[in-house]
């Protein structure tokens, strides 16, 4: 009989989910397991945890590699992320035991790209600093030279991978006005098209021009360090940069030198290189705007990503194609 085992406490309860999807596709005898606390355990509890396991569900912390596959054991057919990204997961181990891959790419899209645009305006007009300075004391009153920062308006965005989310970020910008730069493998006419009417570019010549840079996209050997020191150096004066994509793709030595450079001018950072540490220059430097990668973190999304891992694993296990599989490698 079929063993789901859930390795994290899901927004939203999986097991009446789960138990609702099973009886609709006809598959009897299932049993899911929550273990809420896999993240703190150690490498041989986590294996004996999902040893026998015919799926699992897993997030961005658990590493999916060969030796845990190898404790879940043969019958092991799904592996189901929490999350849109996938760079925690084997997908050359998987495919070699002919494991599925998922993940949940719709409900990150949304706030995602609204996070993006809270940091976008959060360092171009130096909230931060603006906030540290009322909650200081410090703050003397009006000044109209006071924590000056930049027009978004009619400004040039860069959207770097325009993907699912890219294109979110993108379609937020037409109550700017801004002009749309964008980098992809290959052409987006969706975004090209009125009223984004956007301009696929080379990432430095873009970085030459942009007010406001957005990295969207996905890591892996190319686009890990994509921001490093020459390219950060590329940047405008009086540009932000804006990462909600994965932490490594940013170089964060790198950014924090090229901050008390001034190129950029401010950075908002949603995913750091080394989660959940942050780069100690980079926590003190007052033109930093950190969060604690929650950019999809709505009750209502984070709803939906359990459904949908619960529809991959349980599409998988009656022998259909999920609706979010990742290919492999």
């Amino acid at each position: 009989m079929p063993k789901i085992v859930v390795l994290l406490e899901c927004v939203g309860d999986p097991l009446p989910r789960f138990e609702a999807a099973l009886d609709a596709a006809g598959i009897d005898g299932a049993s899911v397991e929550v273990v809420a606390d896999a993240g703190v355990r150690s490498p041989e509890d986590l294996h004996a945890a999902v040893a026998g396991a015919s799926a699992l569900l897993a997030p961005l912390t658990i590493a999916v590699d060969a030796a845990l596959l190898d404790a879940a054991g043969p019958g092991l057919r799904v592996v189901a992320n929490y999350a849109v990204g996938f760079d925690n997961i084997d997908r050359t181990a998987c495919a070699a035991r002919e494991v599925v891959v998922c993940n949940g790419p719709p409900p990150m899209t949304e706030p995602t790209a609204d996070v993006a645009w809270g940091l976008l305006l959060a360092t171009i007009r130096r909230f931060q600093e603006g906030i540290d300075l009322v909650r200081t004391g410090t703050w003397g009153g009006y000044d109209a030279r006071l924590l000056l920062g930049h027009r978004l308006h009619r400004g040039t965005l860069l959207v770097v991978g325009a993907g699912r989310i890219g294109a979110a970020v993108a379609r937020r910008s037409i109550g700017w006005e801004m002009e749309v730069l964008y980098t992809a493998r290959s052409p987006k006419p969706g975004l090209e098209a009125a009223p984004i009417s956007a301009r696929r570019c080379e990432l430095e010549d873009g970085l030459r021009v942009a007010d406001a840079v957005v990295l969207t996209t996905a890591l892996n050997e190319e686009t890990r360090h994509l921001m490093d020191r020459r390219r950060l150096a590329l940047m405008k004066p009086g540009s932000v940069l804006v990462n909600v994509s994965r932490g490594p793709v940013v170089d964060e030595q790198a950014l924090a030198e090229a901050l008390d450079a001034g190129r950029p001018m401010a950075a908002g950072l949603d995913v750091h290189e080394h989660e959940p540490r942050v780069h100690p220059a980079l926590l003190d430097h007052p033109r930093a705007v950190l969060l604690p990668h929650i950019g999809s973190a709505t009750h209502e999304d984070r709803e939906d990503l359990t459904d949908i891992c619960v529809t991959n694993i349980v599409e998988t296990l009656a022998g259909r194609v999920a609706p979010f599989v990742v290919p492999a490698p």
